[in-house]
């Protein structure tokens, strides 16, 4: 077991991608904090996990400092320790640029910007005061490397929360080299989830993704989860300020 007595938090992990992220881990031993502002759903991922897995659902709003110091606080009253995050807790917003309100802008950006920000903050703190050599993993996307619609719309504020999630992972990464902490980023491109499942129904718009996946087929949240394991991982202890496409060619093609 790769991750064996390793602490790990994974946000947003009462669904989707995080839902996935959190279970791999507990497979390969690690003991977990399903963090999600859905309780529920964090208790539904630990029911999921395998005989013998170890993991606690805590309820947390990622925007809230103290909410987040609150998480890494009962991560490391648990487990004695913190020695992975992975910020994966993300929202997305389907509105057109001349729609869209300050209201809407700023609630995209503080979970996919701020949240990261304040959780490798208190997580870094953590890892520095126990001497752990730890690592921080950032869900992006592909959107922040270029803009994707199968409609003619786009996402400014998706994709400019994405691509300021994409620059924070590499500051990050420089500032906290020095105490052993790596900082990395997973971008996905289109993968199967309870969210995507609405717009992948429709033939056209599935057919639209796949002619833009060299590899022929939409991602599971299992390929973005073996991203965030190899990154996490010993493995990888040379590799920080990098993303990983995680997106069948997409960005490629």
């Amino acid at each position: 077991m790769k991750f064996k007595d390793k602490a790990v938090i994974v946000t947003g992990a009462g669904s989707g991608n995080g839902r996935s992220i959190a279970l791999r881990f507990m497979e390969e031993g690690a003991k977990v904090v399903v963090a999600d502002l859905n309780l529920n759903g964090a208790n539904e991922t630990i029911s999921l996990a395998g005989e013998g897995s170890t993991a606690i659902a805590v309820k947390a709003d990622v925007t809230n400092k103290a909410e987040v110091e609150a998480m890494v606080a009962a991560a490391v009253e648990a487990f004695g320790t913190l020695d992975i995050l992975v910020n994966n807790a993300g929202i997305v917003a389907f509105t057109e640029f001349l729609e869209l309100s300050e209201e809407e802008w700023d609630k995209v950006h503080n979970v996919n910007l701020k949240a990261p920000f304040l959780c490798s903050q208190a997580a870094a703190k953590a890892m520095i005061s126990n001497e752990t050599k730890g690592r921080i993993v950032n869900i992006t996307s592909v959107e922040a490397h270029r803009i994707v619609s199968s409609s003619g719309h786009c996402q400014p504020h998706y994709n400019s929360s994405k691509g300021g999630l994409n620059l924070l992972t590499k500051a990050v990464a420089l500032e906290l080299a020095p105490y052993g902490i790596t900082v990395n980023a997973v971008a996905p491109g289109v993968v199967e989830t309870p969210f995507t499942a609405g717009g992948l129904k429709n033939p056209e718009v599935r057919e639209w993704v796949l002619d833009r996946i060299p590899v022929g087929r939409i991602a599971s949240p299992f390929d973005i989860a073996n991203a965030v394991l190899f990154l996490a991982s010993q493995e990888s202890e040379y590799i920080t300020g990098s993303t990983v496409f995680v997106d069948g060619g997409w960005t490629i093609h």
